[in-house]
């Protein structure tokens, strides 16, 4: 792996891909479907466990910012650990990332939403610091599995083989 790969990147950065995560329901953790010469790869919701636990808490006020961002950047290093598999182990195979949806555990008065996905966008920003980032949106949810902070999503445009 040399410093140019989008692994080599992140684990220069300090972060390490996990194993891809078992799904926790009836589901596949992506889709791809063929696109002319390439393929378009939806990863499925990944939250932020590590080593199967989720990070459990709820965005209540600005405190709980920093937490809530490591949530976020552990949920973003499961979903590139799915899209590795989608891209037969090698991420320098992604053309485009396209869309990143986060949801953030929140109760209803908490309105930073935007700031801890922001620590997702980071780190596809450190793995792929010459793509355009993804369009994105940040929601507030009441509820996420197991209670965790965060749940992200990304679709992605692939190279094929």
């Amino acid at each position: 792996m040399t410093a140019s790969t989008p692994e080599a990147r992140l684990a220069a950065a300090g972060f390490i891909l996990p194993e891809v995560s078992r799904p926790q329901g009836s589901y596949a953790p992506y889709c791809a479907v063929q696109v002319d010469g390439s393929r378009w790869v939806s990863i499925a919701g990944q939250v932020c466990r590590r080593q199967g636990i989720a990070m459990a808490g709820q965005c209540q006020s600005d405190d709980d910012l920093e937490p809530a961002r490591r949530a976020a950047e552990v949920s973003m290093l499961n979903a590139l650990a799915a899209l590795r598999g989608a891209c037969d182990g090698q991420l320098s195979r992604v053309v485009q990332l396209v869309r990143l949806r986060g949801f953030i555990r929140a109760a209803p008065e908490f309105t930073r939403h935007p700031a801890v996905l922001d620590a997702a966008s980071a780190v596809l920003r450190t793995a792929f610091p010459d793509q355009p980032l993804p369009a994105r949106s940040a929601l507030g949810v009441a509820s996420l599995p197991d209670l965790a902070w965060t749940e992200i999503e990304i679709d992605a445009v692939v190279a094929n083989a």
